[in-house]
């Protein structure tokens, strides 16, 4: 169970086939902008939505091949998205290295995403349909609305409402946009776009729960960054949520304005030690459980219903 996902051969080939994509499809005249994106593909990260946008398309009978620029194209989206919450979030480091605004500078970084988002548009105008641009627009759309919120929320106690509309746009939205294209690329799953659509938006919720737990308890070297960074940047997540009614709402708010002072670190202890983080993984499960009845009733099953379900288990039990 866990990453062991990750050596199947199957998963090995997608996964090669997505990292000499990303490299062929950026394809810009300006060398810079190859320099930047170089530099944010070859950081690594898992690679799981345009994983899970080519395995939804050949368990549902489609042509990884045909299907890889859509693949890419998610993935773009989700590395523009980096380069450009990086800049907006003022981060030091990006999976364990110097976040490039820092190497590069800002303009460039953000330019660079905007490149990344029209590659990631244009590659769907060639190998997509407009049904398809639809979908990946629509969650871009949702992305950036997530940003929005978060900002405005900066410094702020939020409730859970509020918490899921953030994750639900900044991260499960391109989740579920991925999972959705595996199922429209494919001539056995065409029918079944929503329900892919919802799958996907369970996964990157628990995907982002867990995220968010690893910020309290999680080891910094392979988180690539240090723990209580949300609390830094004055973010309210859900380990935090899950423990408020046993934690004065007054000093959180304090905490929250002022990081100063070793406020953070005494903070995450206590949230660490009144529960908040298994609370927290909890409820990640419950997002998975949501996640594996949809797959439960799909056509998806033999080798990719398989490793599907060991995804499932990875996002859950990851470290990383």
């Amino acid at each position: 169970m866990g990453s062991s996902f990750l050596k199947h051969p199957l998963v090995v080939k997608l996964l090669d086939k997505t990292e000499s994509g990303l490299r062929e499809f950026l394809n810009p005249n300006v060398k810079t902008v190859l320099e930047i994106g170089g530099y944010i593909i070859d950081g690594g990260g898992k690679r799981l939505r345009p994983l899970l946008t080519l395995l939804i398309s050949k368990g549902g009978g489609g042509d990884t091949d045909k299907t890889l620029p859509l693949a890419v194209g998610i993935e773009y989206i989700h590395t523009a998205s980096l380069l450009h919450d990086d800049v907006v979030d003022e981060a030091e480091t990006r999976r364990g290295k110097l976040a490039a605004h820092k190497v590069f500078g800002n303009a460039v970084s953000v330019l660079t995403g905007d490149y990344m988002y029209a590659t990631a548009l244009y590659l769907y105008s060639l190998h997509g349909n407009a049904e398809m641009i639809r979908v990946v627009s629509e969650a871009v759309r949702m992305m950036a609305e997530g940003q929005v919120l978060e900002l405005q929320k900066v410094g702020e106690l939020i409730d859970e409402k509020t918490y899921f509309e953030i994750i639900d746009g900044k991260t499960s939205a391109l989740f579920a946009a991925a999972t959705a294209v595996g199922a429209m690329s494919s001539p056995n799953l065409k029918g079944l776009r929503d329900e892919f659509w919802r799958f996907g938006l369970h996964l990157g919720r628990a995907f982002q729960l867990i995220d968010d737990a690893l910020d309290y308890d999680g080891d910094a070297k392979e988180v690539g960054k240090p723990v209580g960074q949300d609390l830094r940047e004055g973010k309210t997540t859900y380990p935090l949520l899950a423990v408020l009614e046993h934690l004065d709402p007054k000093e959180v708010r304090e905490t929250l304005l002022d990081t100063s002072n070793g406020k953070v670190e005494k903070l995450v202890n206590l949230v660490r030690e009144l529960g908040g983080v298994e609370k927290t993984r909890e409820r990640a499960r419950t997002e998975l459980s949501l996640a594996r009845e949809i797959l439960k009733r799909s056509p998806l099953n033999g080798e990719v219903g398989e490793i599907l379900n060991e995804l499932i288990d990875f996002v859950v039990q990851r470290t990383y």
